[in-house]
C-alpha cells in the first residue's frame, strides 16, 4: 500500500472506512483493512498516512440533500472524488459539486 486514495462501485475489504468523532464536528477517517488514516497535504491531495496528524481531521457537514460532505481542518479544501473513482484535488473544487457529497456505505457482511 503507498497511500493512494481511490472510490470504488463495488464495496470490497479496502472500501470498508471507520469514521471516528475526534471532537464535535470533527471526525478522522482510517481504513480499515488498510490501517491509514484519510489525510490532506497542503496542495488538497488526499492520501493515506500511516500516523494520524491534524491534516487527518476533516468537518464533517450534513448538507441539505442528506449527503455528507468532508473538509480539512488545516486546509478547507473538501475530499472529492469522480463518477469514475479518481481523486480530485481538493482546492479545485466547492462543496455544492457532486464530486464532494458522500453518503454513508452499510458495513460489508461477514
Amino acid at each position: 500500500m503507498n497511500g493512494s486514495v481511490w472510490g470504488v462501485h463495488e464495496p470490497s475489504e479496502y472500501s470498508l472506512l471507520r469514521v471516528f468523532a475526534v471532537r464535535p464536528g470533527i471526525v478522522g477517517i482510517c481504513g480499515v483493512k488498510s490501517e491509514r488514516y484519510l489525510c490532506m497535504n497542503p496542495e488538497g491531495i488526499a492520501q493515506g498516512m500511516k500516523k494520524f496528524s491534524n491534516e487527518c481531521l476533516f468537518k464533517e457537514h450534513m448538507e441539505k440533500n442528506h449527503y455528507n460532505t468532508y473538509s480539512s481542518v488545516s486546509t478547507g479544501f473538501f475530499l472529492a472524488l469522480s463518477q469514475q473513482g479518481q481523486l480530485r484535488k481538493g482546492k479545485k473544487v466547492g462543496r455544492h459539486q457532486a464530486c464532494t457529497h458522500f453518503l454513508p456505505r452499510k458495513p460489508l457482511s461477514h
